[in-house]
């Protein structure tokens, strides 16, 4: 598969020629090698470091690597990057995955932070354990603190490169989503996809998640309880009652048997340490939030797989196709609203200025018998008072003027400059039967699949 997207971090890796210290912190299978390697080509000299082998025998696997450079025969990296850092200081030293560093060699951040100063080697870091890596990085105490000209945090692959990817396969936008909402944003789950020699979505999915031998719902598992540690069950408990709906500090405390403050601290850990949630609050007022898992693998693995865990264990993979087959469009609904969310976030689809953007939901005020209404995506800009409001149906041949007259009922209970606000509406679909452009004076926007290929474009 060829090279997409990453001109942010190209360009930041551009601005600095001699004398730089980068560190490169993404989950597994994001691309932070590939990045590295990629954009310093030949100078670049990677070493990778293994948690499962000793310090001698990781240094013989370098010295194997390259051959030409007649590396000494010694017994520590200390020894080893002093070695390297002044015989070689015309190459790019990449030290990859260098939290596997602790479990061999603890001195490690210590001698290397000696070295950086001692020699000012052209150095970049990489780690896949996000948590592990900030302290490493980031926490004042870490010997390594400071030493570092940028700190680049790899994030997943956008859905417009996705579709792009989708498109050098001969893949369709309906696919795209699909995929996206599966394996997220994670290039080399489609290099994956890109060796399959008869590709079918249900397919791919039963082979990598169900079937034996199911690769990817191993990785997922091995990836998520190496980042949580000797807690894990606890991350795991958490991650599965919200992608089972329990979104509330309550909920989530009473679907594991614990008070709610017996489990603050590990929703704040799985926000700000992990990275792996977020906590949302309505736009257009209300305090009480909810949690939601941000990684569409996570989210997909917690709901389809790991809630079925038992029938894999059992050799019941039939019944959990069964099931995933029944689960799979409301997955892939959710994930598809959330990604319109991105799309407009980010300026690749525009319905209007705004200023804010978030999802909005509150309770009918002063109307028995209704509880409380979800608006899928709400835009605001203060300045003009305008708003939008969106819904996103994951739907073929969806009736526009249906779903206006729904969500035109939940508008009326938003409490932003009612008096005097000016409204848009937009929806989006795989497909209509129906589209309509003014609903009671105020414009409609209808977005297909097509639609948004082409803004996309």
């Amino acid at each position: 598969m060829r090279f997409y997207n990453r001109e942010r971090e190209i360009k930041a890796l551009s601005s600095i020629k001699n004398n730089f210290r980068i560190a490169v912190i993404g989950r597994r299978r994001v691309g932070k090698t590939t990045l590295v390697e990629h954009y310093y080509g030949r100078k670049c000299l990677t070493f990778f470091i293994t948690a499962e082998k000793a310090e001698k025998e990781t240094i013989g696997d370098w010295v194997r690597d390259y051959p030409a450079l007649h590396f000494p025969s010694v017994s520590t990296f200390r020894e080893f990057f002093e070695f390297v850092f002044f015989h070689l200081h015309d190459k790019v030293i990449f030290i990859d995955e260098i939290q596997n560093s602790l479990k061999v060699s603890k001195p490690f951040p210590s001698d290397l932070q000696h070295l950086i100063d001692k020699h000012k080697p052209n150095l970049v870091i990489s780690g896949s354990l996000i948590s592990v890596m900030k302290k490493v990085v980031e926490d004042y105490k870490s010997p390594l603190y400071g030493r570092f000209d940028f700190v680049i945090k790899l994030a997943e692959l956008d859905f417009r490169t996705i579709l792009l990817i989708c498109n050098d396969l001969r893949l369709g936008t309906e696919t795209a989503f699909m995929l996206y909402a599966v394996f997220g944003g994670v290039p080399k789950y489609f290099e994956l996809i890109e060796k399959l020699s008869d590709f079918e979505f249900k397919d791919a999915v039963l082979n990598f998640f169900v079937r034996y031998p199911r690769p990817l719902h191993e990785e997922v598992k091995t990836m998520l309880k190496e980042e949580f540690g000797k807690e894990h069950k606890t991350f795991f408990a958490i991650l599965s009652a919200i992608m089972q709906g329990k979104s509330r500090n309550s909920e989530i405390a009473g679907f594991l048997g614990k008070k709610g403050t017996e489990i603050t601290k590990y929703l704040a850990m799985l926000k700000d340490d992990f990275e792996l949630i977020e906590h949302r609050v309505p736009l257009a007022g209300g305090k009480k939030g909810l949690y939601a898992v941000k990684s569409n693998i996570v989210s997909f693995w917690f709901a389809n797989i790991w809630k079925y865990n038992e029938l894999l264990e059992t050799r019941q993979e039939e019944k959990l196709e069964h099931f995933l087959e029944e689960n799979m469009n409301k997955h892939i609904a959710g994930v598809f609203e959330k990604t319109i969310y991105e799309l407009l976030s980010s300026g690749a689809i525009k319905i209007m200025p705004f200023a804010a953007i978030g999802r909005q939901w509150g309770h009918f005020a002063g109307e028995k018998g209704k509880d409380s209404y979800e608006i899928d995506i709400m835009l605001t800009d203060e300045k003009s008072k305008s708003c939008a409001f969106c819904e996103c149906k994951w739907r073929e041949k969806v009736n526009a003027l249906d779903v206006i007259s729904s969500l035109s009922e939940k508008v009326r209970h938003v409490e932003w400059h009612s008096a005097d606000r000016k409204e848009t509406f937009a929806v989006f679909a795989k497909s209509f039967k129906k589209r309509i452009n003014e609903f009671e004076g105020k414009k409609v926007i209808c977005f297909d699949l097509k639609d948004i290929a082409k803004a996309l474009k």
